[in-house]
């Protein structure tokens, strides 16, 4: 039993680390690809939340005007917070080759950071783990 429990200390850590390194990769590459722009909060879209076991529960985003190319585009945001208010402006990135594609730039980090901190928190239980195995308190 605790062989299992050591083997998933080490590899849930490994896989949220990879997890986090490629949401902060195509962070970072969304930064450098797309263009930064102000838009504008138009309305909130209620709708079915994306997770399959949120069932009865409404998923609310912000849907985001802007103007990019002399062409005006929405777009609903991925990120949404209650400070959040219609016409409110917002900062946003936009792909310079096809404009239709945006994201809020407030939530570009959010789930690197998230999941970053996942795997911080399995990285100090395994940790906890050997040292308490190291002073005899467990065995295997």
């Amino acid at each position: 039993m605790l062989d299992m429990i050591l083997g998933l200390l080490i590899v849930v850590p490994l896989i949220l680390l990879i997890v986090t390194v490629v949401l902060a990769v195509n962070s970072y590459k969304k930064l450098k690809k797309y263009k930064q722009c102000t838009g504008v909060i138009v309305k909130f879209y209620e709708g079915e939340p994306v997770a399959p076991d949120r069932f009865g529960e409404i998923a609310i985003s912000p849907v985001i005007s802007y103007t990019a190319g002399g062409k005006n585009y929405e777009f609903i945001g991925n990120y949404c917070s209650t400070s959040m208010k219609v016409g409110q402006e917002i900062q946003i990135l936009y792909n310079e080759e096809n404009p239709a594609k945006a994201t809020v730039k407030t939530g570009l980090y959010f789930g690197p950071i998230v999941i970053g901190a996942l795997t911080l928190f399995f990285a100090l239980a395994l940790v906890i783990f050997l040292i308490l195995k190291s002073k005899g308190i467990i065995s295997f």
